[in-house]
């Protein structure tokens, strides 16, 4: 092999192990939905929280409020991971 081959092929092997374990770390924002906020919310209806498809739509918002609470929403950031909180943000963007 070249120098610049050999490079190639450690510079693979460094990152290719925390390419595979960034991508399972992945939180299951559906699965998170249903574990932490099905019990007040659903996409279509009123619960004892609002709708899903009656939130806001702006992002921060949204982050906000499922990370510091609001009214009877409690917190979450001591609970939940910032990656989930994301997650959990897109889900329900995503479902709106």
């Amino acid at each position: 092999m070249t120098n610049n081959q050999n490079r190639l092929f450690f510079i693979a092997l460094f990152f290719a192990p925390a390419l595979a374990v960034s991508a399972a770390e992945q939180p299951d924002a559906e699965q998170l939905f249903k574990q932490k906020c099905s019990l007040c919310h659903a996409i279509d209806k009123k619960k004892l929280g609002p709708a899903i498809n009656t939130m806001s739509n702006n992002e921060e918002v949204l982050r906000q409020i499922t990370t510091k609470g609001k009214n009877a929403m409690p917190a979450y950031e001591d609970k939940l991971t910032g990656a989930q909180i994301d997650a959990l943000v897109e889900y329900l963007l995503a479902n709106q």
